[in-house]
């Protein structure tokens, strides 16, 4: 005997079996075409702006199956029995689900551009202001847009808040200037692509199409713009004014200052001139000087020479007079020794007259050595002192010839220097 759960099985297999075959079938005799579902299907209608109200779809083979089209630039959320959602994109699908009823929304999926304003507001500085703004979008995610139930009007308020708070931070100058129109579109990106108010819309990009100030401002900006451009013409007027003064001044100035360094040139030229002189006078003074110290170094060392010749000559004299002494000696030593010798001859045998003669001979040898010597170093003593007198004035006669050299050298230095500086100064 089979069981009741087996029984429900059996018959549950047997009756999507038969549906199967019946809808095969059914496709196979043409009776279910593509033309008879899309008639089934309702138009599409966005009730939100972007999404349809929920429809039901129809159940084939016994409820088990569902059909359904989605357009291209839709999407489709199905809601199956159970709570479960569902996505699909372009295309025609099938859907099997549970017998109950099969909800569907269709989301748009298409780029949009949606205008909006005009956005008034008041500025920092209490000035009305409108806007017109073109906000470019699309949906990224399809089943939050299906549950939203005002997604546009969700954007244009907060388009419009964000708008105004950049409205409001800002002056009449600054909202109606070249800048602003850039500015106020990416401050409204930016605040609308953190929006979570706006979760599932993707913001591509906000432009600004139009934006209004208030004419009374306007026109006092204009009044104040010409205003300022007669001022500025007349300041430039002073400046220019004032600049040909200044240029008339700076070139009285550098005429005098020309004048100026001309009259001190001469001046310093006439100091220098002055100054020259006397350095060439002090430096012929100088050397003056120096060659009168030479000369008077000069006559001293001549009469040093001189007194030296005198003691030469004295002492060659008292030599002289030694020598003729000693003559004498000799003379009165052999008249005594020829006395000697008579008396020796007379007195003495020959033996002491030998000895007296070789005593006087030894004596005479010894003089005559002594004499020899003597006049060797009178001689040695007056070549030195000649030669060194020879030597003393070639020395001075060189040193006197250098200073002279040194003078006229320094002489002809002075005048070429003097002749080159009035060279320059022509």
């Amino acid at each position: 005997m089979q069981t009741p759960e087996r029984t429900v099985s059996t018959m549950v297999r047997e009756v999507v079996a038969e549906a199967v075959n019946d809808g095969l079938a059914a496709v196979v005799d043409g009776e279910i075409t593509a033309d008879t579902m899309a008639q089934a299907l309702p138009s599409l209608h966005f009730a939100t702006g972007l999404a349809t109200a929920p429809q039901q779809l129809p159940r084939q083979l016994l409820g088990l199956m569902a059909q359904v089209i989605v357009p291209p630039g839709t999407w489709a959320v199905i809601y199956v029995p159970g709570g479960a959602a569902r996505t699909f994109a372009a295309g025609s699908h099938t859907i099997w689900a549970p017998p109950g009823p099969v909800l569907a929304q269709w989301v748009d999926a298409r780029r949009r551009q949606v205008r909006i304003g005009p956005i008034e507001g008041w500025s920092a500085d209490k000035w009305p202001i409108r806007l017109w703004l073109a906000i470019e979008l699309a949906v990224r995610d399809p089943l939050l847009i299906a549950l939203h139930r005002e997604p546009l009007a969700a954007l244009s308020a907060a388009t419009r808040a964000a708008a105004q708070v950049f409205i409001e931070r800002h002056s009449h100058a600054e909202l109606t200037g070249a800048q602003s129109i850039d500015e106020a579109a990416r401050f409204v990106c930016e605040r609308l692509q953190s929006d979570p108010a706006l979760a599932g819309l993707e913001i591509i990009g906000v432009q600004t199409l139009d934006r209004q100030g208030d004419e009374r401002h306007t026109e006092a900006a204009m009044a104040a713009t010409i205003a300022a451009a007669q001022i500025d013409e007349e300041r430039r007027v002073a400046e220019a004014r004032h600049r040909a003064r200044l240029h008339a001044l700076a070139t009285q100035m550098v005429e005098l200052d020309h004048e100026h360094r001309l009259r001190m040139q001469m001046r310093a030229a006439e100091a220098r001139e002055q100054l020259l002189a006397q350095h060439a006078e002090v430096q012929r003074a100088t050397l003056a000087a120096q060659l009168d110290l030479i000369n008077a170094q000069i006559r001293a060392q001549v009469a040093e020479i001189a007194h030296e010749e005198q003691v030469w000559q004295s002492e060659q004299a008292r030599f002289q007079q030694e020598w003729e002494r000693l003559q004498q000696q000799l003379l009165e030593t052999h008249r005594t020794d020829q006395t000697l010798r008579l008396m020796a001859a007379q007195q003495e045998s020959e033996r002491i007259a030998g000895e007296v003669a070789l005593g006087i001979e030894e004596r005479r040898g010894a003089q005559l050595q002594a004499l020899v010597e003597l006049q060797q170093q009178l001689e040695d003593r007056r070549l030195a002192r000649a030669q060194a007198a020879a030597e003393r004035r070639e020395h001075h006669e060189r040193v006197l010839l250098e200073l002279r050299l040194r003078h006229e050298q320094l002489v002809a230095d002075q005048m070429a220097r003097l002749s080159n500086w009035q060279l320059s100064e022509r």
